[in-house]
């Protein structure tokens, strides 16, 4: 029988992204982002739909459907009743039916690429519903309270829905302009952190904060009954022609606020990081935590659902993760890998399958792990090592060892980590998802108390405020966590135990808190043996888990693995079963 082959793409968006399902299931997705080295890349993903054709061997021509995380007729009577309402702002609507345009006509893109004329039947998806469909199915509850949040997707911005095991009803809708993801990324940006996708930045800042801002923060959002609003004197997305680019670069978006919201609170926000960005940060997050509590409670007691399928950008707050666990007491909670735009494309994928008629069985996940990604290249491994070494201008500080002996390779690894050597792991498939999750990882110490900074020194150059995440064996979480859930795409903060913080303070967050993954040995056998191997010499069951990179996507490739090693002080690669040591 002829295998059924589905793409699904997130386009001219973020973190444009491709997948590729066959019979019911995900068998490769990636970002654009890490092919072309540029993050949060947006534009159409060619590079990405070519990988996931490579992976399968098959052409574009054995596609049965490409279908796409948006489409721009929904929501059509609240977009005309906005604009007939708003007849003054015509060129900021305009300008959005340009871009519109230009996600419904990508045909040609693909005929020129793939030199056919053959292009398969191309299906459109709302936003949101792609949002719900990638954390709902993936979870396999029979049914469950989904929420889908983010800036703004097909003119939503939130949605609440019930999930069964073949249907999505949607019960709420918070429309244009109205906006968490846009009350958080205008803050974001207000603090001085201009990038997207800097939100992160803000989280990790919020722990060194007091509640000294909350009066008026109350001022810029409130809530009403089951709803929120946000005070739009104090934003200007919705009135004037905002420059925002996602054509083939990083997305570049102009201040969403208005100067009204700069007086405000009325401090420098050019100088550097202090305590009053600190004290803003906290106020911000604070106020984001008690809103979309606020908000999944009111559905949560409506639908009676004890399971949550969380999706959208804001399903990247880690932070309001660990509330909704610590205080919404859901038996079950389900974060997908990908939870934002690029994991719309798998969303896309699954709602093309569901309206195809093909039958899938219930008791299978749509995706068994995160693990979706290019795979670690082993042959001519050996020649691109020492082709790298050999222009690279210390190459007698690098020795190169191959380590047939699987336990003898983790137990040195392990050791090494033990030894304070910070090592880069990279093995087996590529993770799907903005988080590194054991395969293209930086490993390292969490029991060093100096380890954070020597981290930040010899590679990552980052903010000092900022945290870094333990991984720690599933079996073992609920010894070293409060309120533990399994947690294994490294979606939720919880708090340290006290008797255990002190012990792994390389990891443990200012407030006492580590965003955590728990590692399943089904899941990732090598990676859960390695930490397990770490745990005979320190008696600690976690590693300190970064990801592979330096101020850019993480590594995909070997060759990129290798050269981030190289330029790096790195004290180890571990690829495949090459061990790479600087020597110096």
């Amino acid at each position: 029988m002829k295998d059924n082959y589905i793409l699904g793409l997130n386009i001219y968006h973020g973190d444009s992204s491709a997948c590729l399902m066959k019979n019911g299931v995900i068998v490769f997705a990636i970002e654009e982002e890490r092919i072309n080295r540029i993050k949060h890349w947006a534009g159409f993903p060619i590079e990405s739909i070519k990988s996931c054709l490579n992976y399968e061997n098959i052409l574009l021509a054995d596609i049965s459907f490409i279908a796409v995380n948006t489409n721009p007729f929904s929501n059509i009577l609240q977009k005309i009743r906005y604009s007939l309402n708003n007849l003054s702002k015509i060129n900021f609507y305009l300008k959005k039916l340009i871009i519109k345009k230009k996600k419904l006509s990508f045909r040609k893109i693909l005929e020129k690429e793939f030199i056919s004329n053959k292009i398969p039947k191309i299906k459109f998806y709302d936003h949101h519903l792609c949002h719900l469909a990638s954390s709902h199915y993936p979870s396999n509850y029979d049914k469950s309270l989904i929420i889908s949040a983010d800036g703004f997707g097909d003119f939503t911005s939130t949605c609440a829905a019930v999930g069964f095991k073949n249907k999505i009803e949607i019960k709420h809708k918070v429309l244009f302009p109205h906006s968490l993801g846009i009350f958080y990324q205008a803050f974001t940006q207000l603090l001085g952190f201009k990038n997207y996708g800097d939100e992160y930045k803000v989280m990790g800042l919020s722990a060194y904060g007091k509640n000294n801002y909350e009066k008026k923060i109350d001022k810029v959002i409130k809530i009403k009954k089951h709803n929120f609003y946000l005070n739009l004197e104090y934003f200007q997305h919705h009135k004037k022609n905002i420059d925002m680019q996602w054509d083939n670069q990083s997305p570049k978006i102009d201040d969403l606020y208005s100067e009204n919201l700069t007086n405000l609170f009325n401090f420098d926000f050019q100088k550097e990081i202090s305590q009053e960005h600190m004290d803003l940060a906290f106020g911000v997050q604070k106020k984001y935590e008690e809103i979309i509590l606020h908000y999944i409670k009111y559905f949560k007691d409506l639908s009676g659902s004890d399971n949550l399928s969380l999706s959208g950008g804001c399903a990247m707050n880690s932070l309001a993760n660990g509330r909704i666990i610590e205080e919404l007491k859901f038996k079950n909670v389900y974060i997908p890998p990908s939870p934002g735009d690029a994991g719309g494309a798998i969303g896309a994928a699954i709602l093309c399958f569901n309206d195809s008629g093909h039958a899938r069985n219930q008791n299978s996940y749509f995706y068994a792990n995160p693990y979706l990604g290019t795979e670690c290249k082993t042959e001519n491994l050996k020649e691109i090592i020492d082709e790298k070494i050999k222009n690279y201008q210390g190459e007698k500080d690098i020795s190169v060892e191959f380590i047939n002996d699987e336990n003898i390779l983790l137990d040195r690894t392990a050791r090494s980590i033990f030894e304070n050597k910070i090592v880069g792991w990279y093995q087996e498939r590529m993770e799907w998802g903005p988080r590194a999750l054991g395969n293209r990882s930086i490993v390292a110490n969490p029991c060093s108390k100096d380890m954070k900074k020597i981290i930040n020194s010899k590679i990552k150059r980052r903010e000092s405020f900022r945290p870094f995440a333990p991984s720690v064996l599933r079996d073992k979480a609920h010894e070293w966590f409060e309120d533990i859930v399994d947690v294994p795409y490294m979606s939720i903060v919880l708090k340290i135990k006290k008797n255990k913080a002190e012990l792994i303070p390389a990891v443990t967050h200012i407030d006492g808190s580590g965003r955590l993954q728990t590692v399943d040995e089904n899941i990732n056998p090598i990676y859960f043996k390695l930490i397990k191997s770490f745990e005979k010499y320190s008696g600690v069951p976690i590693l300190l888990n970064t990801s592979f990179n330096e101020n850019e996507p993480i590594v995909n490739t070997t060759e990129q693995a290798i050269d981030c090693f190289l330029r790096t002080k790195m004290d180890l690669l571990v690829i495949g079963k090459y061990v790479l040591k600087r020597n110096s």
